[in-house]
């Protein structure tokens, strides 16, 4: 003998135990999700109002006893060229370089992954939904593309710190029970 002792059995968790944490996990999850697709569309529509009223781009997070633990800024949407008319697009691709193999025929002329991406992106850094010959130097108009927004006005939190600690704390004591309402209110949650 090595006079090593032998471990010590390890209790087994019960599976109904971790079945109910499991449901119970999935519940939370599910009623956070919904929440928090609600609050931050409150929270969006709220600051696009605050923005276009006196030009708040940000917001202080505050628990109820007034710590600020975060803060809630305004990013801006990006816009840039989008294709409305693949058909259109592809008839423009193919007369202005009938030689190249930028276009396909199916049942409807496209203009190739690789290309379109190509010429969209030149419309992208443009700003518009031109291009410009490289032969000739003339600024074409392109059919079937508009510039408009690809990805809408949103927000983002940047916590303090000790913020998600001092939430967590919060959390705990039961100081966010209004805020956290929703989650726990009865009723199924979809």
């Amino acid at each position: 003998m090595t006079g090593e002792q032998p471990a010590a059995e390890q209790p087994v968790e019960s599976l109904r135990d971790l079945a109910t944490e499991e449901a119970v996990l999935k519940l939370l999850a599910e009623r956070v999700a919904a929440a928090q697709k609600d609050v931050k569309a409150r929270t969006q529509k709220a600051l696009d109002a605050a923005a276009k009223r006196d030009g708040t781009e940000r917001v202080g997070a505050f628990l109820p006893d007034g710590e600020q633990v975060a803060t809630i800024s305004l990013r801006k949407g990006e816009t840039g060229p989008v294709v409305k008319d693949m058909e259109a697009l592809a008839r423009w691709v193919r007369q202005q370089w009938p030689d190249e193999e930028w276009t396909e025929t199916r049942i409807v002329r496209t203009v190739k992954d690789w290309k379109l991406a190509e010429l969209l992106a030149e419309m992208d850094a443009a700003g518009a939904a031109k291009l410009v010959d490289k032969v000739t130097g003339e600024v074409l108009d392109v059919p079937g593309v508009r510039i408009e927004p690809t990805r809408a006005r949103t927000h983002a939190i940047t916590w303090r710190t000790d913020g998600r600690a001092k939430v967590a704390q919060a959390w705990r004591t039961g100081a966010l029970s209004k805020q956290l309402a929703a989650i726990t209110a009865g009723g199924d949650a979809a």
